[in-house]
């Protein structure tokens, strides 16, 4: 079908989309809203969550508040957890520089599970989180629920921490200084720490493991939950056999700026050591069953012999690569994954936590124009890397523009002008663009997303956000994607763009997944069966990692945590049902959904929140689940609302940067750092109007004289 090319209309409020999508009117305010979306707070300790339990009859273990563990305990124990964290970290460090403790060259997830170095200053932080949680591993064989419940939601002792533990670090922040850190330090005056690279994810809720500490949860029962690979496997050909074929309007550059966006909130710290790696080894080479060189950064997956896809294979294990804590300070209390990224929306991963720059303030960039740090992780598609790329680009445009200028300024305040700038456009792309089209317009309005900075509030990804409904981009992932090269169209393989990137054009790969839909009512083939595989034939299952992460992290049931969303956000219509059988899940799944999950779960109340993913209701306009879209609003809503140097309020933006900000979005990235020839209006949907892109570089072009007012 041809595009219909419209006239490019810039204008000071924005390009292109802005004034064509149906539903972009989305200020309008609602006479009557429910819903309160006000709480976005994440307390610094979080506790159990009965209510749910309470309201729908389900026994609900009583704890004294004075039941505590010993104090007389701690100190042997302390000692002994640290000689434990001590001599493995030892052994780690023997089994980095082991290859037959790592994957090997050949293997198809080689790269997959890639580690990051523990630099310098983090190996005391790490040692002290294992210590910790080692100590409280062994408290927790020594005394039971309720007493571990009480220390570590904080009714035994106040400011709970181990000895080991002296002192505290002090950052000093420049209250005048007008840009932003690169690992997120001084965003927060009063808590300097807030927000920055290496924190910890945080909690809602108390996690749900059966030990309170560290062990996997269990059913209503004390049994064991449905096995990973298993329960995915079945929900993946069900879901296949009752495939609508519905094709999307919406296309697979929403899913990859989508992951972007997930990567600069959220850096992925499986467990490491000083010697960076391509993945630790859980299983043998051939996949049929686990390594006996298995060391504690592990945990494999088991498969079952009758499996439909891998039994044939004779592949009966997968490898998994857990996360690491984070809990420095050796406080004792629940204690999340590491984030090792900033938590803020500020472009972490292109611009890394110290400045790479050349000698005029450029960044210095590889393909597709992003940065060294990005082209070297794994795993990522093209894809991903391309449209990163644009930002690296325009970063560079910005410091050309912005040296021409009469009196021009030092190199330095370009640099950083012009990096305020390039994160300035990437936060409207999320907050104007992105997330109308994932809430449509009632959701958005309700979501209030016209905040001011709160700087009461700490800025943080949460654990539930991270490992269950921060998932929903993985539902989307097609078989096939579009690759658009010297004027030709051919479908390839998803999962071909994650393996040698050089061998793809930024561009076409850019044109290709532009017109590539998302998958609509299923779990394809290239998600559950051969994620990154480089022959099609032996891959990983991407759900079953996602799953594994859920439950690794500890994160409570489906009907838990939508109890508690619920209730924050006071939508009580909802809250108050109680699911006592499968079929009373039937308004959140389908009924045949509802009897698969009947062979797998013992209780309604045992489904990982996981699957809130494949969850049918939707807000009006919405493209995400309900439950996915309530958690992400509060996530988004979080992160702009304690950015102090969000783009809206920053005092340091010159006018020409926030009229550059409002008129620059990705029909103009597209059309002035890639070599199409027309671009879309309307980057995230398939078949939309277009534009020549000598037509808006030429607008552009009259924006020049703004970037002598950053």
């Amino acid at each position: 079908m041809a595009h219909k090319v419209c006239r490019y209309s810039g204008t000071p409020h924005g390009l292109g989309w802005i004034l064509v999508v149906s539903f972009c009117v989305l200020m309008a305010v609602h006479d009557s809203v429910e819903v309160n979306f006000a709480n976005y707070d994440l307390g610094d300790v979080p506790t159990a969550y009965k209510n749910y339990d309470q309201q729908c009859g389900y026994q609900v273990q009583s704890c004294s508040a004075n039941s505590c563990p010993n104090l007389a305990d701690f100190c042997q124990l302390e000692q002994d957890a640290l000689e434990r964290a001590v001599a493995e970290m030892r052994n780690n460090e023997l089994v980095a520089k082991n290859p037959q403790f790592l994957i090997g060259e050949g293997e198809f997830d080689l790269g997959f599970f890639q580690t990051k170095p523990i630099k310098g200053n983090e190996e005391l932080g790490v040692r002290r989180t294992l210590t910790t949680q080692k100590f409280l591993q062994a408290l927790a064989k020594k005394f039971g629920v309720c007493q571990m419940k009480n220390l570590l939601e904080g009714r035994c002792y106040s400011n709970a921490t181990l000895s080991s533990c002296k002192g505290s670090e002090q950052i000093k922040c420049d209250p005048s200084y007008p840009f932003r850190s690169y690992d997120g330090s001084c965003n927060n005056l009063k808590n300097p720490s807030w927000g920055r690279r290496g924190n910890p994810l945080k909690y809602p809720i108390a996690p749900c493991y059966s030990d309170v500490v560290s062990k996997p949860a269990r059913s209503k029962s004390g049994q064991a939950l449905p096995p990973n690979r298993a329960l995915i496997s079945d929900i993946a050909r069900f879901l296949d056999t009752k495939a609508s074929n519905r094709t999307s309007t919406l296309n697979m550059f929403l899913v990859f700026f989508s992951e972007v966006v997930n990567g600069d909130m959220i850096g992925r710290a499986t467990k490491r050591t000083r010697k960076a790696t391509d993945g630790f080894r859980g299983c043998l080479a051939d996949g049929s069953d686990r390594s006996a060189n298995v060391s504690p950064l592990t945990n494999p997956l088991r498969v079952r012999p009758d499996d439909h896809f891998y039994g044939p294979l004779g592949v009966r294990c997968l490898n998994f690569n857990p996360q690491e804590k984070a809990n420095d300070r050796c406080e004792l209390k629940h204690a999340a994954e590491r984030n090792l990224e900033s938590s803020y929306l500020d472009l972490s991963i292109l611009y890394t936590d110290e400045p790479q720059y050349d000698h005029q303030g450029k960044l210095k960039l590889f393909q597709c124009g992003t940065s060294e740090a990005i082209v070297l992780s794994e795993p990522i598609s093209v894809h991903k890397i391309a449209i990163s790329g644009l930002f690296g680009q325009l970063h560079n445009y910005c410091v050309d523009r912005a040296g021409m200028c009469p009196k021009s300024p030092d190199r330095a305040k370009v640099r950083e002008r012009c990096r305020a700038l390039t994160i300035g456009v990437y936060q409207k792309l999320i907050y104007d663009h992105l997330l109308p089209v994932l809430f449509g317009e009632e959701l958005y309005n309700r979501c209030g997303l016209n905040c001011e900075y709160n700087s009461h509030v700490e800025s943080a990804v949460s654990q539930l956000y991270k490992s269950g409904p921060g998932r929903f981009q993985h539902v989307w992932i097609p078989d096939q994607m579009l690759y658009k090269s010297e004027g030709k169209s051919e479908w390839l393989p998803f999962n071909v763009f994650f393996h040698e990137h050089e061998q793809f054009d930024c561009t076409s790969s850019l044109a290709g997944v532009l017109e590539s839909p998302i998958k609509i009512g299923g779990l394809s083939n290239s998600n559950v069966n051969i994620f990154y595989t480089e022959d099609g034939v032996r891959g990983t299952c991407l759900s079953c990692l996602d799953l594994a992460r859920n439950r690794d992290a500890g994160l409570c049931p489906l009907l838990t945590s939508k109890h508690y969303i619920e209730r924050l956000i006071g939508d009580e219509s909802e809250a108050g049902k109680c699911y006592n059988t499968f079929e009373d899940l039937s308004d959140l799944f389908r009924p045949e959904f509802c009897d698969l999950l009947k062979h797998h779960y013992e209780s309604p109340s045992d489904v990982d929140v996981l699957l809130s993913i494949l969850e049918r209701r939707r807000y009006p306009g919405a493209m995400l689940p309900k439950l996915v879209s309530q958690v992400t609003c509060l996530e988004f809503k979080r992160l702009k609302c304690t950015d102090r140097f969000f783009h809206t309020w920053n005092p340091y933006l010159g006018k020409g940067s926030h009229h550059l900000i409002n008129s620059l979005d990705f029909t103009a990235l597209l059309a002035l750092f890639t070599d199409m020839q027309d671009v879309p209006l309307n980057p995230f949907f398939v078949d939309g109007p277009r534009v020549a892109a000598s037509e808006v570089r030429g607008y552009v072009k009259t924006l020049d004289y703004l970037f002598c007012h950053l």
